[in-house]
């Protein structure tokens, strides 16, 4: 008997350590739920907690490698609407990566989930994979492959671009853009991505506050696609 009174009151221990960090976490995701449904509403557009079309499986719907990284993958927090002509979806993408658990065999432990904030726009044509990502972008974070440099610098000093058809990323990126890129564009750690007619901006997870100007900068990026720049 004493043996279950000693396990009893250890279960409470844990449980009073533990539970607050779960209930701050909970109250911390419903914060940034509601706060993100009153930006969204703040530019016209709906938002929905869950994928109300594609329950569990929006990310498989994009050929973007981030969307099959690490396991549990997660969307929440939807966004969708049209900004200047140009119809968009955006959400949190949340992922998870196994971790060993001190040397025990077999053993594995939830790593905390990595989050994404992602927006999404279906474009005209068909375009070879780019990647334009901050040049300040930490290593493990970066695109493989060797960059394309372009004619001018204040843009290669921004920005990182990415591409296996070379000619295509200095074509696609046109004065226009990269002008655009470098004085106009939203100054947060923003990635933008292009397969086929698919355009994705990303960011490590952006707080409430920035996500007004995320959503925006897709339709502002996707409109200055040169449309001769395409397959």
């Amino acid at each position: 008997m004493p043996l279950v009174f000693a396990l009893a009151a250890i279960g409470a221990v844990v449980a009073l350590v533990v539970a607050p960090v779960y209930l701050d976490r909970f109250r911390r995701e419903l914060s940034r739920a509601e706060e993100i449904e009153q930006v969204a509403r703040g530019l016209g557009l709906t938002f929905a907690r869950v994928d109300p079309a594609y329950p569990g499986s929006t990310a498989f719907l994009y050929p973007f490698e981030l969307f099959s990284r690490g396991i549990e993958q997660t969307c929440e927090n939807f966004i969708r609407g049209t900004i200047e002509g140009v119809d968009l979806v955006a959400f949190d993408f949340l992922y998870r990566q196994r971790v060993d658990s001190d040397g025990e065999p077999g053993g594995k432990l939830r790593s905390e989930p990595v989050r994404f904030s992602c927006a999404l726009a279906t474009v005209d044509g068909e375009r070879p994979h780019v990647v334009i990502e901050p040049a300040s972008a930490p290593l493990p974070d970066r695109a493989g492959g060797e960059p394309v440099r372009l004619e001018w610098g204040a843009f290669n000093a921004r920005y990182r671009v990415i591409s296996p058809d070379r000619g295509f990323a200095a074509a696609l990126l046109d004065l226009a853009l990269m002008t655009w890129l470098v004085d106009e564009a939203p100054r947060l750690p923003l990635t933008y991505e292009i397969q086929r007619d698919q355009v994705l901006c990303r960011a490590p997870g952006l707080a409430p506050k920035d996500v007004a100007g995320f959503v925006n900068a897709l339709p502002e990026f996707a409109r200055r696609i040169s449309r001769g720049a395409s397959d």
